[in-house]
């Protein structure tokens, strides 16, 4: 009987040592999916093993651009922004925060304003000791210190900086200069410009990611219609071809086989290869105004949020069609797929 006391007491032991904490501390807990409302100021939690959603608590900031690919998760804190509207001299003017989110208290730690928005993306170096943000309206990308949200360099670039991503090895950041129809290389270490291309005049390039190999850059024009890969060396288009109305961002599948495109100004995703030719392989219809896209890890899903319909789209990933709609809160933008457990 004492031993059998004993094994019972090691036993209780292993478990509390193994229980998950709902900031991420201890074993990983299983995924959810966090959808940000840009109209509500809210977040609405999915369940993407049952596709259940489980409840919408309020936030307080509002985020568009957010995804996973942005790699803005410490571990603890999702760093993000907040756009908000102040009347400057009698006029209104579009000011940004830079935001530490916890994840599992669902409820903003950290809080900082930053300068003159909007702003599209906020990107952690690997070593996680530097937040990135491109501040647009200030033509600037700043560096900011994730301990004290205190912006340590503010780095001068072309005319309004419209997105960020970082090369996976987190040494070059890449930013599209919508306003002068360029795109830019940055040296993350000596904070400047290294390179630049200059695109067909109008063309507004306004986002971009870096494929997960580090060898090319996608870009999307607003007003070309064009979706522009680009050698990440030497910034020079290896392939270009119209997509849909204002295309806006895209992201690559689990396998690294695809990239898909969203257009913000239509009603579809477009699926195609990630490696040349780059074909297009299927357009899906999810509704109006896509945003962002998460995938479930094992490959089976993918998630858009369709902000015209406030529903995120569920797509089953072997029959590239929409298995079915989940409701969000109003207009859903931004979504993460995160190991934490919100606590509801």
């Amino acid at each position: 009987m004492k031993a059998l006391k004993a094994l019972l007491s090691v036993i209780l032991a292993c478990m509390a040592l193994v229980a998950v904490s709902p900031s991420g501390g201890g074993q990983a807990a299983p995924p959810y999916l966090f959808v940000f409302n840009m109209g509500s100021d809210d977040v609405t939690i999915i369940d993407p093993t049952t596709h259940q959603v489980l409840g919408t608590r309020p936030v307080g900031f509002k985020v568009k651009w957010l995804a996973d690919h942005m790699q803005s998760f410490d571990g603890t804190l999702l760093w993000t922004y907040g756009l908000r509207t102040e009347r400057v001299g009698g006029t209104e003017v579009t000011k940004v925060d830079v935001i530490a989110f916890d994840p599992g208290a669902l409820r903003v730690v950290k809080r900082q304003e930053v300068g003159r928005g909007p702003a599209h993306s906020v990107v952690l170096t690997p070593d996680r000791k530097q937040v990135l943000m491109n501040v647009a309206g200030d033509d600037l990308i700043v560096y900011i210190d994730p301990a004290t949200t205190q912006v340590t360099h503010a780095v001068p670039v072309g005319k309004f900086p419209c997105d960020l991503h970082l090369s996976p090895d987190g040494r070059t950041a890449y930013l599209p200069e919508r306003d002068q129809d360029a795109v830019s290389a940055l040296d993350v270490a000596r904070r400047q410009v290294v390179k630049r291309v200059s695109f067909a005049k109008g063309s507004k390039p306004h986002m971009l990611r870096v494929s997960p190999d580090g060898k090319y850059v996608w870009v999307q024009d607003a007003v070309s219609n064009m979706n522009e890969i680009l050698d990440s060396q030497t910034l020079q288009v290896v392939n270009a071809q119209p997509v849909g109305k204002v295309p806006t961002t895209n992201a690559w599948t689990p396998d690294g086989r695809q990239s898909w495109v969203l257009q913000e100004g239509d009603n579809m995703v477009i699926v195609m290869e990630a490696q040349p030719p780059w074909r297009q392989l299927k357009r899906i219809e999810v509704g109006p105004g896509p945003g962002n896209v998460s995938f479930r890890p094992d490959g089976k899903y993918a998630y858009v949020t369709v902000g015209g319909l406030n529903a995120v789209a569920v797509i089953d990933m072997s029959k590239l069609t929409v298995e079915t709609m989940l409701p969000a809160g109003h207009t859903p933008s931004g979504i993460v797929l995160l190991n934490v457990q919100p606590r509801l």
